[in-house]
């Protein structure tokens, strides 16, 4: 490696870095930042965790921040076509170039860092990318970040931010093996993100997740503003539009141009945490008018009207059974050709007992991620199911992706799920990466 790092090197090296996979605590990552630094100091902070809904909410957040005249960074993960898109300066991404010429210069400073830790231990890709985001903001000025967390948030990397606003967007059951067995137990990881004294908005949960989570608000004289409590959804599904009861105001006639039910909460939750950052009302046309604005990549994403193709990240059992009901809503209950994707710890049983009476066909399929389930073994747990239908295996998305679309007819719909993952890897292809 020369002695500054060109941006092919810099790409090599972040490559490289998957190969270490995942590696719980912040020692690491804490002291990358301070040897750069410590730019997550220099601005406020959101902080977003929880099981889904986590980018959208972080989206809608920072499109309402952005609207109301702030310079907003965002992070979110993971990626559907560049590592480049993680990281947001009012709502565009970075370059590639830009991303990796950033890269380039954080790594002397990894690499030395390296260097110095035990025997064993290394700095992994999603600290690397974290510190590179958190310096991105600050160089750019930003007065605000928003920040989704990566995998739990006790430990995650991102947590080494002091934020004035925690949002919890909901809580069910994934990475088992690193969060715990139980929606009480991966609450616990997820809160711990909490401080003494902050100010959580947090979604719709199960009465006993939001019992504990008011118990762990109490132990921290933390304030606590629950979706369905002190902000109200006002929702009919038959309608445009729907109106939201905010903490200090009331917005109504809002409208999203994404699809999904579920977004309508995510929406009502990114206003209630907008509200408690800026410790005011918000202006009712800014809010209706930049929540209308807001994208969020791989969520319901159409991309084909012929065959009728929808991509959907749904990961994990409740966010298959959120998408399904927002497909039965949109699409009056058509018959579905699957193309799936499901990683090990994400409870593709549940995933696919409740896709599986939905579809005609099953395509069972990888992705890029070492954690997918190979194709084969996919689909003999479909196989299991009462009622499976017509399964066919293929290792490759794109070959897979081809064969639903030649299948489907004028009356069903093709439907990209299971691992937003699949959707990158697709992504990626469709956009000749």
């Amino acid at each position: 490696m020369s002695e500054t790092p060109t941006i092919d090197e810099a790409r090599q090296y972040v490559v490289g870095l998957e190969m270490f996979g995942m590696r719980l605590g912040l020692d690491r990552v804490r002291e990358l930042a301070a040897r750069l630094g410590d730019p997550q100091k220099a601005y406020e902070t959101i902080h977003v965790v929880g099981t889904n809904g986590k980018s959208s909410t972080t989206r809608f957040i920072s499109s309402l921040l952005r609207a109301h005249g702030l310079r907003v960074g965002t992070y979110v993960s993971p990626h559907l076509v560049s590592l480049a898109e993680r990281q947001l300066i009012d709502g565009v991404p970075s370059t590639e170039e830009e991303f990796y010429a950033l890269v380039a210069r954080i790594m002397p400073v990894a690499e030395k860092l390296n260097a110095s830790l035990p025997e064993g231990e290394v700095l992994t890709q999603f600290e690397v990318l974290t510190a590179a985001a958190y310096l991105h903001f600050q160089e750019r000025g930003c007065e605000v970040a928003v920040v989704e967390a990566g995998l739990g948030g006790r430990w995650d990397a991102t947590s080494i931010i002091e934020s004035k606003v925690q949002v919890v967007t909901s809580i069910g059951l994934e990475h088992t093996e690193h969060l715990g067995n139980t929606t009480l137990l991966i609450l616990e990881e997820k809160a711990a993100v909490i401080p003494v004294g902050g100010t959580v908005a947090a979604g719709v949960l199960d009465a006993d997740v939001r019992a504990r989570l008011r118990e762990i608000c109490a132990e921290r004289g933390a304030a606590l503003h629950l979706l369905g409590d002190e902000v109200s959804l006002l929702t009919d599904l038959h309608q445009d539009s729907f109106d939201v009861f905010g903490i200090h105001d009331l917005y109504p006639g809002i409208r999203l141009s994404v699809l999904g039910n579920y977004q309508r909460s995510n929406a009502a939750l990114g206003i209630a945490a907008t509200e408690l950052f800026l410790e005011r009302s918000l202006d009712p046309g800014k809010v209706r008018s930049s929540l209308f604005s807001t994208a969020i990549p791989g969520r319901l994403e159409v991309i084909s009207e012929q065959p009728y193709c929808v991509l959907d990240g749904a990961h994990n059992p409740s966010g298959m059974a959120e998408m399904l009901r927002s497909l039965d809503h949109l699409l009056a209950r058509r018959r579905l050709i699957a193309v799936v994707s499901i990683l090990r710890d994400k409870g593709a049983l549940d995933m696919l007992r409740d896709l599986a009476p939905r579809c005609d066909v099953l395509f069972v399929t990888e992705n890029s991620n070492a954690r997918s389930y190979p194709a084969e073994e996919l689909a003999a747990i479909v196989e299991e199911l009462e009622d499976a239908p017509e399964v066919f295996i293929d290792p490759d998305p794109r070959s897979a992706l081809r064969s639903a679309f030649k299948l489907a007819t004028s009356s069903q719909v093709v439907i990209v799920t299971g691992s937003l993952y699949l959707i990158a890897d697709l992504k990626r292809t469709l956009h000749g990466a």
